[in-house]
């Protein structure tokens, strides 16, 4: 049976090089007789699957050896509780620009932190990310946090702040273009965007924050003692690390992070002129053009009636996981990395097709 175009938000789909790569490996890995999700965290075989995951995610991202890289359970929400019970000595700042930020913001609320919400584009429906214009900064804050692309509402910060200890929620755009990561302070993303499996969290950490972490912290949630045990405190996710590093090896073969930023930069083109050249009838969610994702295309048709068919009939053509998220409805097509340019073109047409004999 032929693959489907997938637009899932997460968990999405993944390269078929990679898939073909893994199933290989579960079976087999390297001739051994054993699979890779039959041999030990503490064997000299996945010691080397984690080694050059850690190594080629280096690469990819020209990252120095100022951080840590880490690859955790629980997913990124975990992190949202995570980092402030590591390097929140003091006051944090939170840019509230989606779903995803105002959880983390909460979270940080709940767990008695002192938060200061720097802008929110709440009173608008998140239909912005608020302008650095707008941003109240606190100058004695631990850390300032934001989401660098808010998968739920399609927009995205076009560059990243600069902050001294900037902590970056990447996780629906991460390896999607190059970021600059130097000069974050954490940076983490769940794998299930653009880099894997569900249950996988790829967390970047500076090595000058470990002297904040109390003592208090346990050893599993201490990001210092993860990055020291290479993430092997308890036995990670090793199928799910193991397909990250197919990932990686495919990133490499695209031309990198800037292939990879030209080829969404197609993808997204193609299906924002299908929504400015339709005249009205599809609308975008995002009031700042120039922030639009170029991970998760958001838009609404005339009614719901129409969204409902077009859900439908997009997927009898093959274009599957295009109803938008619970809380804002509508159509929201993500085309991560593993989405093919003629993914987005069969859309594009489809919308234009649909539009024709609807409207």
């Amino acid at each position: 049976m032929p693959r489907v175009f997938n637009f899932s938000a997460g968990p999405a789909m993944l390269p078929t090089e990679v898939l073909e790569a893994s199933a290989k490996a579960l079976l087999d890995f390297q001739g051994k007789g054993f699979g890779i999700a039959e041999c030990s965290h503490r064997g000299k075989e996945f010691d080397g699957v984690i080694d050059e995951a850690i190594a080629r995610t280096k690469s990819l991202l020209g990252l120095g050896d100022t951080h840590d890289v880490l690859f955790l359970q629980g997913g990124a929400t975990a992190l949202f509780s995570q980092i402030p019970q590591n390097i929140a000595n003091g006051p944090i700042d939170i840019l509230v620009s989606g779903e995803w930020s105002q959880k983390a913001a909460k979270v940080a609320k709940e767990a008695g932190l002192k938060v200061n919400v720097v802008a929110t584009s709440e009173g608008t429906n998140f239909d912005r990310s608020p302008l650095p214009g707008e941003w109240k900064l606190s100058p004695d804050a631990a850390y300032f946090h934001v989401c660098s692309n808010e998968t739920v509402h399609g927009h995205r910060l076009t560059t990243w702040p600069e902050h001294a200890n900037l902590v970056v929620d990447a996780s629906s755009e991460f390896m999607s273009r190059p970021h600059p990561v130097n000069r974050a302070a954490v940076v983490y993303a769940g794998a299930q965007k653009n880099l894997g499996p569900a249950g996988v969290v790829l967390v970047l950490v500076r090595k000058d924050l470990y002297p904040r972490i109390p003592k208090s912290v346990p050893g599993l949630f201490n990001l210092q003692k993860l990055a020291e045990s290479k993430s092997m405190i308890n036995t990670p996710p090793t199928f799910g690390i193991y397909i990250l590093l197919e990932t990686f090896r495919w990133l490499e073969r695209q031309g990198g992070l800037a292939g990879l930023e030209a080829r969404n930069a197609e993808k997204a083109n193609l299906l924002y002129q299908a929504i400015d050249g339709s005249g009205g009838w599809y609308t975008g969610t995002v009031a700042v053009k120039e922030q639009r994702s170029h991970m998760n295309v958001t838009f609404r048709l005339p009614s719901e009636e129409l969204t409902d068919r077009f859900v439908k009939e997009a997927a009898l053509q093959g274009m599957v996981a295009l109803k938008g998220y619970r809380t804002v409805g509508g159509i929201r097509a993500s085309i991560y990395n593993a989405l093919p340019l003629e993914g987005a073109k069969a859309l594009a047409q489809f919308m234009k097709d649909f539009q024709k004999k609807a409207g």
